[in-house]
């Protein structure tokens, strides 16, 4: 059987996507000897994968979502007479005409539809919303199965598009091997909240914010009136990783707004070493997100011994369950009082790093792999 997995997206530009993409590819190498695979790369990621012997790389130097990836990547797919095309996100060319399965990660672009999501002019992000209309529509609906990582993203994908659920199989996604923890339990954290991700609107840092300068402004008023240090709240401190883009500029707008310069530090990109050296320091990881397909930076905190606040939304509640502490994302209010609570109970502290500790050991990406490769077998 001849298998192509388009793995353009594999490496630290491709972010969640490439991650997904990278461990399906190498859980793939391990457990599949047999068939044949064609792995589509690019020129900037061709040495980043090393895979078996009967996996094949072939360049496809084409921009993602793109109109050139529209018209070359058929005749690219064809030229490799595939069995099946996996494609790991909804950007399959509506021109090719192969049997591929599909993975829609989640339809955040369905449910943040203004303006204010894009630096794009108004006509041209309008136009690139009627053209991701037409290619989502065509990867679901002419795709042979679709692959979601989560129930939720399931059932949106069902209710969105009116198709019969049985055609969409979960595969849940992992936490990242690096960030397995050899710290006992009761390591000492410094006190900093860590975000790691994307500055989109819909991640919700803005409210994170307003509810961070809440609490600093309350705790700065108590120490002028405390003559105990030891009676005062201490200041929050949060540690956003975020791409430089035009997004972490208007975020850093809104920190100096805000005046949290001094509790807030805004960091660039950041290699998986000096990530998890992060995550092993943090006092815990924060997810204020507004909507998701699964959530990997939340398991890669549990791995790191490390507890999590996040966003009371469906799909974190599924992935994460009861290993987390939960706050209402649109009320900046509730996440100041969830960051309090915690902050206040080292009980609390203790029960979220066990669980934790659990719910990680429950995904995995090999049984991704395996889950696919079974997908792939009945075509």
């Amino acid at each position: 059987m001849k298998i192509g997995i388009d793995a353009r997206f594999v490496g630290p530009q491709g972010t969640g996507l490439g991650k997904y993409t990278e461990k399906l590819v190498l859980n793939l190498s391990k457990i599949d000897p047999k068939n044949q695979y064609a792995i589509f790369l690019k020129k900037d990621n061709w040495d980043y994968l090393a895979l078996s012997k009967n996996f094949k790389k072939v360049l496809a130097d084409v921009p993602w979502y793109s109109l050139e990836e529209q018209l070359k990547m058929p005749g690219i797919f064809k030229s490799q007479n595939l069995d099946i095309l996996h494609v790991p996100h909804f950007n399959v060319p509506i021109f090719y005409r192969g049997k591929f399965v599909v993975t829609i990660h989640d339809l955040i672009h369905h449910e943040f539809s203004e303006t204010s999501v894009t630096t794009k002019n108004p006509l041209i992000f309008s136009l690139k919303r009627i053209a991701y209309r037409k290619v989502i529509g065509h990867a679901i609906h002419k795709s042979q199965k679709i692959i979601t990582p989560s129930n939720f993203v399931k059932s949106e994908i069902a209710r969105n598009f009116k198709i019969d659920q049985s055609k969409i199989v979960v595969t849940y996604e992992a936490a990242e091997e690096e960030y397995f923890s050899r710290q006992p339990l009761a390591v000492s954290r410094q006190p900093f909240l860590l975000y790691v991700g994307n500055a989109y609107p819909h991640k919700n840092l803005e409210r994170l914010l307003d509810a961070l300068e809440m609490i600093n402004s309350y705790s700065s008023s108590e120490r002028s009136e405390s003559r105990s240090s030891e009676q005062a709240r201490t200041i929050i401190n949060l540690i956003l990783v975020c791409p430089r883009d035009v997004f972490s500029k208007r975020l850093l707008s809104e920190i100096r707004k805000r005046d949290l310069e001094k509790s807030v530090e805004l960091k660039g990109y950041l290699g998986p070493e000096e990530l998890s050296k992060l995550f092993q320091k943090a006092a815990a990881y924060i997810f204020p997100s507004l909507s998701e397909g699964f959530g990997i930076p939340g398991l890669n905190a549990m791995a790191s011994n490390l507890p999590l606040l996040a966003s009371a939304i469906p799909v974190l509640k599924e992935v994460y369950g009861d290993a987390a502490l939960y706050f209402d994302p649109k009320n900046p209010n509730d996440i100041a009082r969830k960051i309090e609570e915690f902050s206040k109970s080292p009980k609390l502290k203790s029960d979220l790093i066990k669980k934790g500790k659990r719910k990680v050991k429950k995904y995995s990406w090999l049984k991704m792999a395996h889950q696919t490769l079974s997908i792939y077998k009945n075509y």
